[in-house]
């Protein structure tokens, strides 16, 4: 179950799906396990065009991968809520379908727009594409 500060009040927002929105998402891997149903998540809205599809950047917990390498932290969770530090799980960028789109729980900030710019090699615009959202 995910446990934020604002659990009672993120449904009051509607989603808009706008690049740097946190949501949460039903986040299936199948290359760990090939009769998974999902896991809900939260998620960063990295590009939502794809038809039928939003890519997104997956968020964790974990400071270490299961390989022991450093994660890239996003510093600035509070505002949205979330209780403790927050990580960008990988290196790729994964595809939710809409379907597997959940609840609106807020917005990144500047700086961990351009964290997530730099980690998945986004350009500049992408960053001030999260202002104008917020």
């Amino acid at each position: 179950m995910l446990r934020t500060s604002h659990q009672d009040r993120r449904s009051v927002r509607p989603l808009t799906l706008q690049p740097g929105e946190v949501i949460t998402g039903n986040v299936v891997n199948g290359l760990e396990n090939r009769r998974a149903s999902g896991k809900v998540r939260l998620v960063v809205v990295v590009d939502p065009t794809p038809q039928g599809h939003v890519l997104v950047a997956g968020l964790t917990s974990k400071a270490l991968t299961a390989r022991g390498e450093q994660r890239d932290e996003l510093l600035d969770n509070s505002p949205w809520g979330w209780l403790g530090r927050s990580y960008i799980y990988g290196q790729r960028l994964t595809r939710l379908s809409r379907i597997d789109v959940g609840s609106h729980v807020g917005w990144v900030s500047e700086r961990d727009a351009d964290t997530l710019a730099r980690v998945f090699g986004l350009d500049h615009d992408w960053s001030e594409l999260c202002g104008e959202a917020a």
